[in-house]
């Protein structure tokens, strides 16, 4: 099976990642965007589960990852809910967890579990826990493939930022004791500017904000009549959406019908009479960068970097106030 991505080239992968890919569960993600309700205010923020699935894949393989290591950043999102984050706002749950929570239960009887059986492997020591494998997964700040895949392919996507100067990064990343570095302070600082789009500009822009908020209070009450079951949440996102249109439900058909609206905002404060304040998980990177005594976090080389790491904690941790206006 041959595979193209627009950020790492041309692939030609294994016939058990051939398989995992063409399961039920996988191309299920086809329909599941990592933007949420954010995709139905704007068709253009589209990027898939799916597509940062294969990305973070083919970034370990370029890398020099595992098969195993492969396959578990093929899988690592499987389990995502309809509309991504915004069942963890539905849910109140900070930690943004709720599809890892799910992942084993959702994996025991699926097609995945069936294909890895059969090629020999067990699906509790490949799949249920991310963090032995380090390209995969690193604790904040440091780099990962999950972290850098959604990031790139965000900031060209949304913020168009050429892929010729993405190429440049890629080709500045290595691997050292299992850690990925930049070897320059130049590149580690070009990182953590797209990063900042990404969790501030995008994830805090106010049609991002308010679109998750009224769905978000949507699924809640189908949640809380009993409307809609746990079961509903591992739908893709269009069959999920026509379930919670078919409620009796007042309250949920307004909500809904925002979605379809045109709003303007303002930003306040907390002091305000705001309608909507929301505070994502803080995110934050510090990429270690090559140096001749060894790997160093860029924030110890480089004052820039430092502030802009400071200043993305600080923005992080404020969360944004709003007040919205119908047109």
């Amino acid at each position: 099976m041959e595979i193209y991505d627009e950020l790492y080239g041309r692939f030609t992968v294994e016939p058990l990642l051939e398989s995992l890919i063409l399961s039920t569960e996988v191309q299920r993600l086809k329909q599941v965007h990592m933007a949420g309700a954010a995709v139905l205010v704007n068709p253009l923020w589209n990027e898939t589960r799916y597509e940062h699935s294969l990305g973070v894949m083919l970034l370990i393989r370029r890398l020099g990852g595992s098969l195993e290591e492969q396959i578990a950043g093929l899988l690592h999102d499987i389990s995502h809910t309809a509309f991504s984050h915004v069942v963890d706002l539905a849910l109140s749950n900070e930690r943004e967890d709720y599809h890892e929570q799910i992942k084993a239960n959702y994996i025991q009887d699926s097609e995945i579990a069936a294909i890895l059986e059969q090629a020999g492997y067990s699906i509790e020591a490949l799949l249920f826990n991310d963090e032995q494998w380090p390209l995969l997964e690193q604790e904040a700040p440091l780099l990962c493939c999950d972290r850098i895949d959604y990031t790139l392919r965000e900031v060209q996507r949304y913020f168009a930022v050429p892929l010729s100067e993405i190429q440049v990064f890629l080709d500045n990343l290595l691997v050292s004791d299992q850690r990925i570095l930049l070897q320059s302070v130049e590149w580690a600082n070009w990182f953590i500017d797209q990063y900042r789009k990404i969790v501030i500009d995008f994830f805090y822009d106010p049609r991002n904000i308010y679109s998750y908020e009224w769905l978000a209070q949507a699924i809640r009450q189908g949640l809380e009549s009993e409307k809609i079951g746990s079961e509903d949440l591992l739908l893709t996102d269009s069959a999920f959406l026509a379930k919670l249109k078919q409620i009796d439900s007042p309250e949920i058909r307004q909500l809904l019908a925002k979605l379809d609206q045109a709003f303007t905002w303002q930003y306040c404060s907390s002091e305000d009479n705001y309608d909507i304040f929301q505070k994502k998980k803080l995110r934050l990177v510090d990429p270690l960068v090559k140096t001749a005594s060894g790997a160093v976090p860029v924030s110890q080389l480089s004052t820039t970097a430092y502030e802009k790491i400071k200043q993305l904690r600080r923005d992080s941790e404020q969360g944004i106030y709003l007040i919205i206006n119908e047109n």
